[in-house]
């Protein structure tokens, strides 16, 4: 009765009771969600644990993917330090061990002309470009080696480059092959210039024989005068002045032949249009004249050099001249007009010969650059091929149609300008 008696007692005893009980509340709660939370980790480390291992598989898979791989496969930084390189790789450079190639610049085995050009296309592959090359490189054992490499940027997970990834391919022997070609297709230019001159050997004959036929009288005039004593001064220097003009312009025709038939070509460089254009007019002009052609130029001034080789351009200015002249043959003489013309269109340079001929049919136009394909009894069908494979081997087109206004054909061909640097190297 006595504790009953004690309110204050009761409601204190009360307060720890209900005090204990949401302790004990809290607690099994807070173990439950300790239970939860271990099975969320032990599910998310489980997780994780599967996560590394199908990484590592996959890495593992794609190592020997990468190691299977006939070609290199090589990973870079930007200052060129090799970090890897699979079998193939080491295989190419000759490296008998990873060790010997792996950690060190990759510019010891790159040929030291190429090394500039690599060394942009590291930094355009680190600015996030790709890029392709052709290069050579010199093996751990002395091998020269021609190669073409893929390279592409390969980025971390913030979308940063790394490092350089490049799959690269031995192509010397596409190289050399390519080179056979050349030398192939050289030949078969040589071929084709010292045939022209064959073909038109009466008319180079005929304009050479005046000159020397000037050159003659003129000489025979100055010794009669010297001899009767009847000459002055003044008629011996202009007689004198004519023998050599002669002589100056059977030399020049001389000295186009000797190098047009040349076998060695030209270098690849700017060359003047308007030059070689007058060239092939020194050789062709004697051929026009024969079968009564008037040829009009009509040259651009102050035209841009082209980048090529002059002989080979020269080749197909001449090849066209003459195929002109030829299709008007069977017109009469005072409807025979040849205009060439050079002039520059959508960046490039043009070079056009036009023609007052029958023209050709359509299915024939379609067929004229054919190899062995020829409207002429005597002709091989070689020319217009050659000069479709000299031109494209400069970067430009051949094409031919008819001319809009009258009858006749209109043959064009185009050309790269060169570049200012090239101008002045």
């Amino acid at each position: 009765m006595q504790y009953f008696a004690h309110p204050p007692t009761w409601a204190l005893l009360i307060a720890v009771l209900a005090l204990m009980g949401g302790l004990v509340l809290y607690v099994m709660r807070l173990n439950l969600n300790l239970r939860y939370s271990k099975r969320v980790l032990e599910v998310e480390i489980g997780e994780r644990r599967r996560a590394e291992e199908k990484l590592a598989e996959n890495e593992n898979r794609l190592r020997q993917i990468i190691a299977s791989e006939p070609e290199c496969v090589k990973l870079q930084t930007l200052d060129g330090i090799l970090l890897e390189m699979n079998p193939a790789g080491l295989c190419l450079v000759e490296a008998g061990q990873p060790n010997e190639i792996i950690g060190t610049s990759v510019y010891n085995i790159i040929a030291p002309e190429f090394r500039d050009g690599y060394r942009a296309l590291s930094a355009r592959v680190f600015a996030g470009e790709s890029g392709v090359m052709e290069f050579q490189i010199i093996s751990l054992k002395g091998r020269r080696r021609w190669m073409e490499t893929h390279a592409v940027p390969l980025r971390d997970g913030r979308n940063k480059v790394i490092a350089l990834l490049g799959i690269t391919r031995d192509i010397t022997a596409h190289k050399h092959a390519e080179e056979e070609i050349r030398l192939h297709y050289r030949e078969l230019a040589h071929a084709s210039r010292v045939n022209t001159m064959g073909e038109m050997a009466s008319g180079l004959a005929h304009e050479l024989n005046q000159p020397l036929a000037a050159i003659a009288n003129y000489s025979h005039g100055c010794l009669r005068r010297i001899r009767s004593g009847a000459g002055t001064v003044d008629d011996l220097t202009r007689a004198i002045e004519q023998v050599c003009n002669q002589a100056d312009r059977a030399a020049d025709i001389i000295r186009s032949l000797r190098r047009f038939v040349n076998k060695e070509d030209s270098p690849h460089q700017p060359q003047d249009l308007q030059g070689i254009v007058r060239e092939a007019m020194l050789i062709a002009g004697p051929e026009a004249n024969m079968h009564q052609v008037d040829i009009r130029l009509k040259l651009m001034p102050d035209m841009p050099k082209v980048l090529g080789h002059a002989i080979q351009i020269e080749q197909v200015i001449l090849n066209l001249i003459r195929n002109a002249v030829e299709a008007m043959s069977n017109m009469p003489p005072m409807l025979r007009r040849l205009e060439l013309r050079t002039f520059l269109e959508d960046d490039m340079a043009v070079v056009e010969v036009r023609d007052s001929g029958l023209g050709l049919p359509r299915e024939t136009l379609a067929r004229i650059f054919d190899p062995f394909f020829t409207t002429k009894s005597t002709g091989m069908g070689m020319g217009l091929p050659i000069c479709r494979s000299i031109v494209e081997a400069h970067g430009g087109t051949l094409s031919a149609f008819p001319n809009e206004e009258g009858c006749g054909l209109t043959v064009r061909f185009t050309l790269h300008p060169a570049m200012e640097e090239a101008l002045h190297e």
